[in-house]
């Protein structure tokens, strides 16, 4: 009989097979009992914060319901995801016939790679396209399995035509829906899929990954996990490009070059990056997050927090517009992101609502600013769309 003790660390142990998604525990494990009853559903819904590894997920899902594992020399039974069968390493590599990977730059019929990466929307020509495709058998004879990556961005014919899927799904095909919160989908959709909430990594699980799967030292690891914030993806984007960490201080100094500037600065950064919400509304989410992260360091050091810090690098300089800054200016600051970051996903008008935001956000001291490299400030004026955090 199964003690307690046993049965809480079985419960807490990390799920059998090889998974790729980092942390995110609970999910995998029960994505693995469902295969393991059959019970696994036609449709998910998985959410998160942006590079949290919602897209990890979904194809570790993929590899999970088309793995082929056979047993080694010893006849050992190999648990799935086994990630070295064909199928799951043509998962792994983007080669394998029956996973397909939708978001808004996808090609179209004829369309331009022009077209393609100018588009912000997913549209009814993407779901037609993909209907195509799952009423016809798998080429592998496994499961097919559609991702759509950014299913927020889905405009709405795109919705009713995959509602109709939704509605009457296929045999042995698995839909994915990846946003950011689920109420950025319509309820119709919602109330379809089964739904996979998935929260930030903690720091120590982002560095022993970073160690282990990336070389890194320990101390270098646990810095850039730091920075990370609790989002995997982000450790790993600057682990494989070189400039990626370039440009998250650029996007820190761009901050605090801000908070420091007058109304003309303010309004200036405000219409640059409306302008930019319209060609990757991406990079603008990314940005406000950003800002949380300082303002959020400053409240911590506000009231003598340092273990907690993001942007340790940056310490001295927060230190000092934390000491300057009001009791409630930090709280105040996050609540003006927070509102900004909801009217943006809910459509409000880019340039107001950015522009509400620049008057709400509180000052910071201009000598700040003043003994910094006046190279260093005038490198982060621009947003880089290709930016980690700009």
């Amino acid at each position: 009989m199964t003690t307690p003790d046993e049965t809480r660390a079985a419960f807490f142990s990390e799920p059998a097979g090889e998974w790729q998604a980092i942390g995110h525990r609970m999910a995998r494990r029960y994505l693995q009992r469902s295969q393991q009853s059959g019970r696994i559903a036609h449709a998910y819904l998985i959410t998160g914060p942006d590079q949290v590894g919602k897209a990890t997920l979904a194809l570790d899902l993929a590899r999970l319901v088309n793995c082929t594992p056979t047993g080694d020399m010893f006849e050992s039974d190999v648990a799935s995801p086994c990630g070295k069968c064909g199928p799951c390493d043509r998962i792994s590599k983007g080669t394998h016939a029956d996973v397909t990977v939708i978001n808004p730059h996808t090609p179209i019929g004829t369309s331009t790679p022009s077209q393609d990466s100018t588009r912000t929307l997913i549209g009814i020509d993407h779901v037609r396209e993909m209907q195509k495709v799952v009423s016809l058998k798998s080429f592998e004879g496994g499961v097919r399995v559609v991702i759509f990556d950014g299913a927020d961005r889905m405009n709405d014919p795109g919705w009713n035509a995959l509602l109709k899927t939704l509605e009457e799904p296929p045999e042995d095909v698995i839909i994915d829906l990846l946003a950011p919160a689920a109420d950025s989908l319509p309820t119709t959709v919602i109330s379809r899929c089964q739904p996979i909430e998935l929260h930030t990594v903690t720091t120590d699980e982002i560095t022993r990954e970073l160690v282990k799967r990336g070389g890194m030292g320990s101390e270098d690891a646990g810095h850039l996990a730091r920075i990370a914030a609790g989002r995997p993806g982000r450790a790993f984007a600057a682990l494989t490009d070189e400039t990626t960490l370039d440009r998250y201080r650029q996007g820190v100094l761009r901050v605090l070059t801000t908070s420091a500037g007058d109304i003309e600065v303010r309004f200036r950064y405000a219409n640059e990056i409306a302008r930019e919400f319209g060609r990757n509304r991406v990079t603008v989410l990314r940005e406000l997050e950003l800002w949380t992260s300082v303002w959020r360091d400053m409240m911590l050091l506000k009231h003598g927090i340092t273990d907690s810090v993001v942007n340790i690098e940056w310490t001295a300089q927060l230190s000092e517009a934390a000491s300057h800054a009001g009791s409630n200016d930090a709280q105040l600051a996050i609540e003006a992101i927070a509102k900004a970051t909801d009217g943006l996903r809910r459509n409000g008008m880019p340039r107001v609502v950015l522009e509400v935001l620049l008057l709400e956000l509180p000052s910071i001291p201009s000598r700040i600013i003043e003994k910094m490299n006046l190279s260093q400030r005038d490198d982060a004026s621009n947003i880089d769309s290709d930016g980690w955090a700009s």
